[in-house]
């Protein structure tokens, strides 16, 4: 554990130079959310590849193995899938958007397809509504390591100083901090999980050996043996894998921590190289959900370690027992990390919505100076806000928690930048009514389930049902309502 402490420590103080130094680049409005439009096509990529997994899947996912077995292969592994997809679909015209217009958020990207306020305005509450919930989860997977790292501090106290950390070097450098140290995290996390994989083999002594004995043996904790735990829906059934797969994938385009890196690219010709670039990472993280998950279950069942109190410590548990201490002290250190970097980036997201987006569906605009100074002091509100919220959730497993942030995302956004950047007949009308329909029905659910009024039946994916709604409303209201038609520019962005 001395090994652990020693690396995460040295990290920190890697991180917080990297802060200093984006600090001292940091000098308008555009450096401090888009990056300058500055970065090369790998350190995009892999920013890319760090933001979206992280604490959700990073910590969740082999939690969510662990939980239910092989259906959560349907929840980690469409992140590969999706990837390609966000940088075919939106890469090019967002990154075209940015020079033609000075778009610096999704919410702008929104304002200058539609050509309206109340799109532009919805998108930021949209925003802001899901970064509460994402935000939350992985200040919650932060505290976790945190605490576990060091034995004296708990997972409130950790939370806390995750926060703080974060909020410094996001208020100092904007998206530069985190973008930079991405690229570190996200090289670390992709080497990192296939040689933590190849452990989890070992340790179990080979995949068929896991899998037979997990069929075949009483669950420890369930008293019963469980085959279809390594079936092709795990313990969750064909429903629920099939709405997380449909969600997960397409929904990316609706995620605004991965949509608004793509304004970030420095040259727009090297853009095809993205999905490649992003997506190999993200099939060796799948490995490292999959194998920890698998291997912990057999495990339990071999008795060789009790069963988990909590899934989430699926991950720190196996890289502190089973692996070596270095190794462990680098890949924890690097989901730390990159986590650090997702918080950054939501941060960033949710104050540009508050020092631009929101004003300007009223009318207002301000200054580039007064947008600097007001976003660092919305960093920390923000921040203040968000620990203060997670110290609050429930006890929902970091997988599932993210899952409602990502479906919140998915169902207000991924139709209107996904299709709306695609699609000249759709109307700001549909763009409204998406919004609305997505937000209304995801935040709505998730309420009634909560409360224990309603929930879907066979355990659907809210995320995927509301993204449907919203799809409807989106093409539905957009050919019953008047087409306008479009700029030259946005013409030139959609022909591209």
């Amino acid at each position: 554990m001395n090994t652990i402490i020693t690396i995460a420590v040295i990290y920190l103080i890697g991180v917080f130079a990297i802060g200093i130094w984006a600090m001292r680049r940091t000098k308008t409005s555009e450096d401090f959310f888009i990056a300058g439009k500055s970065l090369g096509i790998f350190v995009a990529a892999m920013a890319v590849f760090a933001t979206a997994l992280s604490g959700f899947l990073f910590i969740g996912g082999p939690g969510l193995t662990y939980s239910v077995g092989m259906g959560a292969l349907w929840f980690t592994f469409p992140t590969s899938i999706s990837f390609a997809m966000a940088w075919y679909i939106l890469g090019k015209r967002m990154r075209l958007l940015t020079d033609a217009t000075g778009a610096m958020t999704v919410a702008d990207a929104v304002y200058y397809r539609f050509k309206s306020r109340a799109a532009s305005g919805l998108t930021g509450v949209a925003t802001l509504v899901g970064i509460v919930v994402f935000l939350g989860t992985q200040v919650l997977a932060l505290g976790t390591i945190i605490a576990y790292i060091f034995p004296a501090i708990s997972v409130t106290q950790g939370v806390i100083i995750g926060m703080t950390i974060v909020a410094l070097y996001s208020a100092a450098g904007g998206i530069l901090a985190g973008t930079y140290t991405s690229v570190f995290q996200g090289s670390i996390m992709a080497v990192g999980s296939f040689l933590v994989f190849i452990l989890t083999l070992t340790t179990g002594d080979g995949l068929t050996n896991i899998t037979q004995t997990i069929a075949t043996q009483p669950f420890t904790d369930m008293g019963t043996a469980m085959p279809e735990f390594v079936g092709p829906w795990g313990l969750v059934g064909p429903m629920v894998a099939m709405s997380w797969f449909f969600a997960l994938s397409i929904g990316i385009v609706g995620q605004p921590h991965v949509v608004s890196r793509l304004y970030m690219i420095k040259d727009v010709n090297k853009l095809k190289w993205g999905p490649a670039v992003a997506a190999v990472p993200a099939i060796l993280g799948g490995l490292l959900f999959f194998g920890v998950g698998l291997v912990m279950r057999y495990l339990v069942m071999t008795g060789e370690i009790a069963p988990l109190a909590n899934p989430d410590d699926a991950i720190l548990v196996f890289l502190t027992e089973f692996t070596p201490p270095v190794l462990a002290g680098i890949v924890l250190a690097g989901v730390a990390a990159a986590i650090m970097s997702t918080c950054d980036a939501f941060i960033n997201i949710a104050s540009a919505a508050a020092v631009r987006d929101l004003p300007r569906a009223f009318g207002k605009k301000l200054s580039d100076k007064k947008q600097l100074v007001y976003g660092r002091i919305a960093v920390v509100t923000i921040s203040v806000i968000t620990v203060v919220t997670v110290l609050q959730m429930g006890d929902d497993g970091i997988a599932l928690l993210g899952a409602v942030g990502w479906g919140t995302f998915a169902a207000a956004l991924a139709p209107v930048l996904g299709l709306g950047l695609n699609w000249k007949r759709a109307t700001k009308e549909g763009a409204i009514a998406s919004i609305i329909v997505g937000l209304v029905s995801s935040v709505g659910f998730e309420i009634l389930a909560t409360i224990g009024v309603y929930e879907l039946p066979n355990g659907i994916y809210i995320g995927a049902l509301s993204m449907v709604l919203s799809l409807i409303a989106f093409i539905a209201v957009s050919f019953a309502t008047k087409q306008e038609q479009l700029d030259e520019v946005m013409e030139t962005v959609m022909d591209a």
